[in-house]
């Protein structure tokens, strides 16, 4: 695999499963942000069909949070957990391009965000 690839694991596995993409779109959006051709394995009118759908889905994610922060319902230190969790990752995506992180780590790592996540959703 290409050092520009993604590196997937069990965190990054974790991450799409509880996303609202699948893998196949997050590999298309990767692919597309990187700034590469359709791949070979998939047809021109699906791979575009699917990064149609997929950056729609993006669009529809910072909707969401632009409409729950003005229902109150997600305030100002939630984005700011949120902005840390993102700062956060580049690190550990260098670790996992190093294969630094165990097992346990990774475990670790995947409660630890499951575990932010309910309480930014449960604080009110």
């Amino acid at each position: 695999m290409a050092s520009n690839e993604i590196q997937y694991n069990d965190i990054i596995r974790h991450i799409i499963t509880n996303s609202l993409f699948t893998e196949r779109q997050i590999y298309i959006l990767y692919n597309k942000s990187s700034g590469r051709s359709p791949p070979d394995r998939i047809s021109k009118g699906a791979y575009y069909r699917q990064l149609k759908q997929s950056q729609q889905k993006v669009i529809g994610i910072l909707y969401s949070l632009i409409i729950l922060r003005y229902l109150n319902m997600i305030d100002e230190g939630t984005f700011h957990t949120i902005e840390v969790i993102l700062d956060n990752t580049s690190h550990l995506m260098e670790s996992i391009k190093r294969d630094m992180i165990s097992q346990t780590d990774s475990r670790n790592v995947i409660s630890l965000v499951d575990e932010i996540i309910q309480k930014l959703i449960h604080q009110k």
